[in-house]
């Protein structure tokens, strides 16, 4: 997704958004080429959480594993990204087999190629500013591997890789961490660099770190997105009453 909003614009992207219903040609050949030299794997919480409990060790164990963290260029929100440095810089939850570890819960990313999700306003298909109006399309990503033998529609690719076509967990994940960078952007206009810090604290341990393993996921999530969303709004309190007594 990355790739082609940097070499074709947000042009590029609205002229390959897929529907539902949309048809595409992809046929795997397990030659592995996707599990090699990716470095726009992101975790969301629920991979995490799911990884966790597979392997039977705790979210902050998988992220300190398999991934690095920094603040999105963009999104300005703490970034879990997966670092390929497995053999021949392959993903490192691979066996010496080159086969998956956690195949059965690997990453929504994985698990949706060749396919990318993203999150438009629905009424003008422009990139997302705010948690109004969302719509979910999908993209055909650049690939170099597999055939074309194999004709699918979305909607059958998503249930074949056991995602959810309304997935409410990608809307309230989007709409907690738009929140969140929301808030560092304001904090970062008005040089508040401590506040930024700590907000980042505290959306990094509520976004990643907070799960237990042998709990439910979803109530989980939605208890630590009320806290996270409680911290941003009365930090945004903090920044109109500066601006006010300016």
């Amino acid at each position: 997704m990355q790739k082609i909003v940097e070499s074709e614009g947000m042009e590029g992207v609205e002229r390959r958004l897929l529907d539902l219903d949309s048809e595409f040609r992809f046929k795997c050949r397990r030659c592995g080429k996707c599990c090699r030299n990716q470095r726009e794997v992101m975790f969301t919480a629920r991979d995490l959480y799911h990884i966790a409990c597979k392997l039977e060790i705790t979210t902050q164990t998988v992220i300190n594993r398999y991934a690095r963290v920094y603040i999105g260029p963009n999104s300005r929100i703490p970034v879990v990204n997966m670092v390929p440095n497995g053999r021949g810089g392959s993903c490192p939850m691979l066996d010496r087999e080159g086969r998956c570890t956690v195949h059965d819960c690997k990453p929504t990313v994985c698990a949706l190629y060749p396919l990318g999700r993203v999150l438009l306003n629905a009424i003008s298909n422009e990139p997302l500013e705010s948690d109004a109006d969302l719509r979910v399309r999908y993209i055909l990503q650049e690939h170099t591997c597999g055939s074309a033998k194999r004709v699918h529609t979305v909607r059958s690719w998503l249930e074949k890789s056991g995602i959810m076509d309304e997935d409410q967990f990608f809307l309230d994940w989007n709409r907690i961490t738009l929140l969140v960078g929301e808030t560092a952007r304001g904090l970062e206009a008005g040089q508040d660099r401590e506040a930024v810090r700590r907000l980042w604290r505290q959306a990094y341990r509520l976004l990643y770190i907070d799960y237990d393993t042998a709990e439910t996921f979803s109530p989980q999530f939605e208890r630590n997105s009320q806290k996270l969303k409680a911290f941003c709004i009365e930090m945004q309190k903090d920044i109109q009453e500066e601006l006010s007594d300016i």
